[in-house]
């Protein structure tokens, strides 16, 4: 299948991506989050996600344009998405998805260096208790051609001292590996309910407390 080149459908997708001549990823964003506990109880997350160089001057000269449609926009499709991210409280007995709320009001643009930088803070719908519990969070562009990564172990910090936070290295097998190499930059990866490309090459931030 091939992929729309406007930059209207990129911004549609998650921001402005310029299309490239060379092989995926298109466009980088380091990652860096905290994890806010009170009274035991996780109660919400704060992202901040920078981009690079590149994808940020498209981005700019969006922005430079209509900075309230282009903010929204952006926004918009990350709230829709779930934040591109999956979260997930662990358990032996089952596995649970967590749901995460906007907090729209404390969400920033800026542009430092040349890079595009967001912030904004997500709720847990229903706080959780961190006593004995562990948590997974997994972010990242479902297609792969953008990439989202903790650059550092310390980009991920959390406000409480019984707690721990491990960062678990993707291993995509060489099938994975060779057929990620393979994409042309219109071509549209394959997906299905246990094949998904982006998250087969994202990072998964595990926090564990007592």
């Amino acid at each position: 299948m091939k992929r729309p080149t406007s930059v209207k459908y990129f911004l549609g997708l998650i921001l402005i991506i310029p299309l490239m001549v060379y092989s995926h990823p298109h466009s980088f964003i380091t990652l860096n989050t905290e994890f806010y506990i009170e009274d035991n109880q996780l109660t919400k997350l704060h992202f901040t996600w920078q981009m690079d160089e590149l994808t940020s001057s498209y981005l700019k000269l969006e922005y430079e344009q209509d900075p309230k449609v282009v903010f929204d926009d952006l926004m918009i499709n990350i709230f829709e998405n779930h934040f591109f991210s999956e979260f997930w409280l662990k358990s032996i007995e089952k596995n649970k998805a967590i749901i995460l709320m906007p907090q729209e009001k404390d969400a920033t643009l800026d542009f430092d260096d040349n890079k595009a930088v967001v912030n904004f803070w997500v709720k847990l719908k229903n706080p959780i208790s961190i006593i004995d519990n562990q948590f997974e969070l997994i972010t990242y562009e479902k297609t792969f051609y953008v990439d989202m990564y903790y650059a550092k172990d310390n980009d991920i910090t959390v406000n409480n001292a019984n707690c721990n936070i491990i960062i678990e290295k993707p291993t995509p097998d060489d099938k994975t590996l060779d057929y990620a190499q393979s994409l042309d930059n219109e071509d549209t990866p394959v997906e299905s309910d246990d094949f998904v490309l982006g998250k087969l090459f994202a990072q998964k931030v595990i926090l564990s407390c007592k």
